[in-house]
């Protein structure tokens, strides 16, 4: 039965990891992500990211974007051709008046890049932090820029209410031409278009989103937002177009796999090719070959579970580096063998080699960029890969590092071979290929010079701060020969092995085969210790094509090596083979001179498998990884490839094929028989660019793919990615476990293998042991079991070791460890400080969250809501009294503490206040208007206008409402008061009068033409004006003027009068013009009152009280008047005297 442990993808977009956010799903890393600049860009840049087919750098006023398309394709071509020009080109967006004042990344991811580029130090930097998107603030005053790469390029502009968004302007700068098409705007380059969609924009308006008309106004290469039916400015608006990069061809941001490695807790490690985009100095078309542009290595090492990453490298200089073989020290120091085309790679100080030595452009790499030669560069970086700790070129005059020579370039990706391994004491051992005769090589090397055929084997040995070359030697002949494979014994001698075509090469010791079959056939040489004498050798091989690519050690120290043949290559009796295959597996005596055994696996026909990973167990099996299909036959000599026909096993992982996957099996010792076989990839054509994967020696495979090519690559549940995000092949790694020993591994029940002091902590063995002993690592004494629990008494850190055993295997026993860290409960405090909104917007609490002692936290917000996270704001869907709780969490020693505090939202104030009074002018009606800018209104009539027509005085209830607030109030409707009439005027002697009348006006027009609110008058006449009153009703009247002429005025008193019915004199009247306060009283001679009267026109008779029927005699009477004569002469109001009656 076989485990396989969770397959993991990665796609790299040119050499940038696809950051996953720890607090997200597996696979849902953000599809452009962005890297902080800490100095290894230009300081204008922000941020830097890779989008399909280029980069976008992100600066405080612009986005810089470089397009790149061409270069070479998905089926890798035949090596150096490109199939399409390598295009690139350089656009500006910049913001017309815009500047950010301050900036920050958005969801940080759980990992972090390194930038080793280049020979000055200063542009290093590691540590770097990658984001899943960019705030620039107040870009514009109260308007930000929003950046997210969760599902390609887009960006958001947040207009904050009060804001212009008419502020915004675009200015794009560097492309072919700039067009609008159907609402879009298409920015053409010469490395394709791209397309920034239609904008959208929206306001968040009571919790709904409300959608806002909008649209590109376009001015020559200048661009803005225009909104047909604006937008409410009380509100923040969101404007956001999505850019799409459309039409490229490019595998230019490819990261092509070449070789992957483990570390002791089961760490993964994938490096490629990546092709890197600096910032470009100018705008417009670019040289290809402009400072920053080539190919990388980018190296990244993920989680053993191949959930997360942990870091990701970017090495290399302005040409090209591509990655051969990575080996892992016992400090967890990762190092890396590869090939440079760079004269300023980053070198540390006092390294062996800090100089470029190049050569001659190879007749396959001139899209790795070693137009000038290459190099073999080592490195050494930290555990963290924040710093290098050693890194040199090894070359001299010519090419160095690759298999550059057919026919021992056979398979696609053979130019890329070699290997480092660490020695016994944690130093790098190499193995490599090279042209150069000046190569440094240790005094009295078992071969200190060039064997003379063009291409050597070179092998050698450096400290780890790779300053100092403890041996070098040559391995070669007369003709062409190769170093690919190398390994270290239990007593340190070294075993190189590879390809030759010499028939001299040295030879040592008592050889297997002491001779060249012909052709070109396999070696192994033996070292000492110390790399200063061959203490064996022998070829391996037939009379055709035989080539070993990897050698490996069991723990006799008898060795084995894989690789390709053409001839009739021999199989053993008692061995499992397939006799018509072209992979051989040959072992031999430690010294090299005798062959137990031989045979051959895989299919019939030409080479159809390439080998990747080999491994001799310490059980004896033997574990082989190789791939075949469509890309093999492109370069070298291999002229045909599948994996169709290869045996599987009934127990296959995947047991179909499509002709283009990796192809890995399992044999027992000395390939007695074929344990496991099983195929694996997807539709794309899986392949290796060269380089080295590894078994680890519990039958553990870790390898390198590139990966998706114009398909796909099946992932397992929970890994990094699933996604190819690039434009062409891109890096994916697996990794398998093949149980194939006694396996132990440990599980917990605790998170971060946090303990709780003085609490019992569950530990559980898992595998295929029968007998499982556990020691804590504090002391006390072991226990065996399954599982088993453990308290510890203080606090500290304990290493905790599980030995499976079973008498039965092989290998008798396997041995898991963890780190286990024991605390104490927190001192936990729960303190928050609630900060309650009402106001019409609605009503929230803001919490600010004071608590120490943990960063986990319940919350309850009385409303039957809650969250986890640490600063919540929470809405409340009205007003009321509300118990907030806060729970801080010690989830180790699993305790929690609360508080609470109850808060008050008040009802939301709307003070609203209508006009009122509003005046009624008679048989008329009035709008009464409850004022604008109100969400809804609502009359006592039922009218929810903001207007309603009333034509009757009274009282008038208005509701208003805005968001969450209601106001209301009452309108008076009033009634016009009754105006009293002008008294009509009299004046003596012609003088004037001041006509004006009683109550107030707001306008007045008088028959005179005059607009005065009085006008002064000298005429007799009839006045009359029209008039607006205080409450703008309309109102008139009419005045008559009267004149008197001299002495018209004076009252006149007759002395006698006739009433005798004869109409002539018959009353007592006196008369005149100017008579006011006017009283009348008539006695006789005995002072008997006659008659009594107020009314000038109402005259005495001659009757008693003026009654007809009770006539008084004749005679004379005495009267009395009181009056006022405004026309008199002198002064005076009493006026008595005598009339006579006579009838």
């Amino acid at each position: 039965m076989i485990r396989t442990y969770p397959f993991l993808l990665l796609v790299l977009l040119s050499g940038t990891v696809a950051a996953h956010d720890h607090g997200s799903a597996h696979g849902t890393a953000p599809l452009v992500q962005f890297h902080a600049n800490l100095g290894q860009w230009p300081q204008s840049v922000l941020y830097r990211a890779n989008t399909p087919g280029g980069a976008v750098f992100v600066e405080a006023d612009a986005f810089t974007h470089v397009l790149m398309s061409g270069g070479p394709r998905s089926v890798h071509g035949k090596p150096g051709v490109i199939t399409e020009p390598l295009r690139m080109h350089a656009y500006q967006v910049q913001f017309v008046g815009g500047n950010a004042r301050a900036h920050h990344g958005t969801k940080t991811m759980g990992h972090y890049v390194n930038y080793f580029l280049g020979n000055d130090r200063s542009k290093w930097a590691g540590g770097v932090p990658v984001h899943g998107g960019v705030a620039l603030d107040e870009v514009y005053p109260g308007i930000d820029l929003s950046v997210s790469g969760a599902l390609g390029l887009k960006y958001d502009w947040v207009v904050h209410p009060g804001a212009d968004p008419d502020a915004i302007a675009l200015r794009f700068e560097g492309q072919d031409e700039l067009v609008m098409e159907y609402g879009i705007l298409r920015i053409r380059t010469s490395a394709g278009d791209v397309v920034e969609q239609r904008p959208v924009a929206w306001q968040e308006i009571h919790g709904e989103q409300v959608p806002v008309a909008v649209f590109y106004k376009m001015h020559g290469d200048q661009v803005q937002y225009s909104f047909p039916n604006g937008h409410d400015p009380r509100y923040r608006l969101i404007i956001d177009p999505v850019v799409d990069f459309c039409t490229y061809s490019g595998s230019s941001v490819d990261n092509w796999g070449t070789t992957a490695t483990y570390d002791e807790t089961g760490h993964l490690y994938g490096a490629g090719t990546v092709f890197g985009i600096g910032y470009p100095t100018t705008l417009g078309v670019l040289d290809p070959s402009y400072n920053g542009t080539g190919t990388d290595m980018g190296i990244t090492k993920f989680t053993s579970n191949g959930a997360a990453l942990v870091w990701s490298t970017y090495y290399g200089g302005d040409n090209g580096e591509v990655p051969h073989s990575m080996v892992v020290n016992s400090a967890d120091e990762l190092y890396v063998l590869g090939t440079t085309g760079s004269s300023n790679l980053p070198t540390t100080n006092g390294c062996f080699d800090d100089s470029f030595g190049g050569g001659n452009s190879p007749p396959f790499t001139d899209s790795f960029g070693f137009g000038a030669g290459s190099d073999a560069v080592v490195v050494h970086f930290n555990a963290a890969a924040t710093a290098l700790l050693g890194a040199t070129y090894v070359g001299g005059s010519a090419n160095d590092g690759l298999n550059q020579s057919s026919p021992l370039y056979r398979n696609y990706g053979d130019p890329f071979r070699g290997e480092i391994i660490m020695d016994l004491n944690d130093r790098p051992v190499v193995a490599m290929s090279t042209a150069s005769e000046d190569l440094f090589t240790t005094p009295a090397a078992p071969q200190e010079i060039l064997g003379g055929g063009g291409l050597d084997a070179y092998l050698f040995r450096m400290d780890p701060t790779l300053s100092t070359m403890l041996f070098a030697t040559f391995y070669g002949g007369s003709a062409l020969d190769a170093g690919l494979g190398v390994q270290v014994s239990s007593i340190g001698e070294i075993y190189l092995t590879g390809g030759t075509q010499s028939n001299d090469i040295l030879m040592s010791g008592i050889p297997y085969a002491l001779n060249s079959h012909g052709g070109v056939d396999g070696f192994i040489a033996r070292f000492t210790e110390d790399g200063g004498s061959l203490l064996s050798s022998t070829y391996v091989g037939t009379g055709s094509f035989d080539q070993c690519y990897f050698v490996q050690l069991d723990t006799d120290d008898q060795v084995y090596v894989v690789g390709q043949t053409t001839g009739t290559f021999p199989v053993s009796p008692g061995v499992y083979a397939n006799p018509q295959a072209s992979q051989f597996i040959q072992k031999f005596t430690s010294d090299l001179s005798a062959s137990p055994w031989s045979t051959r696996i895989g299919g019939s026909g030409n080479e159809n498998i390439s080998p990747s990973a080999f491994l001799v167990s310490v059980c004896g099996q033997i574990y082989f990884s190789g791939w075949a299909g469509s890309t093999n036959p492109v370069g070298g000599g291999v002229t045909s490839s599948s994996t169709i026909g290869l045996p599987v096993t009934p127990d296959a992982y995947q047991p179909n094929t499509d002709g283009s996957d990796f192809y890995l099996i399992v044999l027992e010792p000395d390939a007695a028989a074929l344990t496991y076989a099983t195929f694996f990839g997807g539709s794309s054509a899986e392949h290796v660019d060269g380089g080295t994967s590894r078994f680890d020696k519990d039958g553990i495979v870790y390898q390198a793919v590139c990966a998706g090519c114009s398909g796909t690559f099946p992932t397992t549940p929970g890994a990094y990615s699933s996604t190819d995000m690039g434009q062409n092949c891109n890096l994916g790694v697996f990794k398998i476990n093949f149980e194939q020993g006694v396996q132990a591994f440990i599980d917990v029940d605790a998170t971060d293998l946090l303990a709780c002091l003085d609490r019992p902590f569950n530990f559980t063995a898992t595998g295929n042991a029968t007998l499982y002993t556990w020691d804590f690592g504090d002391g006390s004494a072991q226990v065996q079991g399954v599982t088993v629990a453990h308290s510890y008494a203080e606090v500290g850190s304990y290493e905790v070791m599980l030995i499976g055993s079973d008498d039965g295997s092989c290998n008798g026993s396997d041995t898991a460890f963890a780190m286990v860290n024991v605390v104490s409960t927190s001192l936990l405090e729960a303190e928050f400080n609630p900060v309650p909104t009402a106001d019409c917007n609605g009503y929230s609490v803001e919490l600010f969250n004071l608590s120490t002692g943990s960063t986990q936290f319940i919350w309850s917000f009385g409303d039957g809501a809650g969250t986890t996270i640490s600063d919540p704001v929470h809405p409340y869907s009205g007003p009321g009294e509300y118990i907030i709780t806060l729970g801080v969490i010690d989830p180790v020693c699993v305790d929690t503490v609360f508080t609470t505090e109850l808060i008050l939202l008040e009802p939301a104030v709307l003070l609203y206040e209508a006009t009122s009074p509003v005046a009624l002018c008679d048989g008329e009606s009035v709008l009464v208007d409850a004022g604008s800018g109100f969400d809804t209104y609502l009359w006592s009539t039922g009218d929810a206008t903001q207007q309603i027509e009333v034509d009757e005085p009274g009282e008038y209830t208005i509701t208003v409402s805005e968001g969450a607030c209601i106001g209301a109030d009452t309108v008076q409707v009033v009634g016009t008061p009754t105006h009293p009439g002008m008294s009509d005027v009299f004046t003596c002697s012609q003088a004037s009068s001041v006509l004006a009348p009683s109550f107030t006006i707001q306008s007045i027009l008088w028959n005179t033409g005059e607009t005065t609110p009085s006008i002064t008058v000298d005429e007799a006449g009839t006045y009359s004006f029209a008039a607006i009153d205080a409450f703008g009703c309309p109102v008139s009247d009419v005045v008559l003027v009267q004149i008197a002429a001299a002495g018209e005025g004076v009252a006149k008193i007759p002395n006698v009068f006739t009433p005798n019915g004869d109409g002539k004199n018959d009353t007592f009247l006196i008369t005149g013009m100017a008579i006011d306060e006017f009283r009348m009283e008539i006695y006789d001679r005995w002072g008997l009152k006659m008659f009594e009267t107020t009314s000038l026109t109402s005259g005495w008779n001659g009757g008693m009280d003026n009654a007809t029927s009770n006539a008084v005699p004749d005679g004379t009477y005495y009267y009395i008047i009181d009056m006022l004569d405004r026309c008199a002469t002198t002064p005076g109001n009493n006026h008595t005297g005598h009339v006579t009656l006579l009838r």
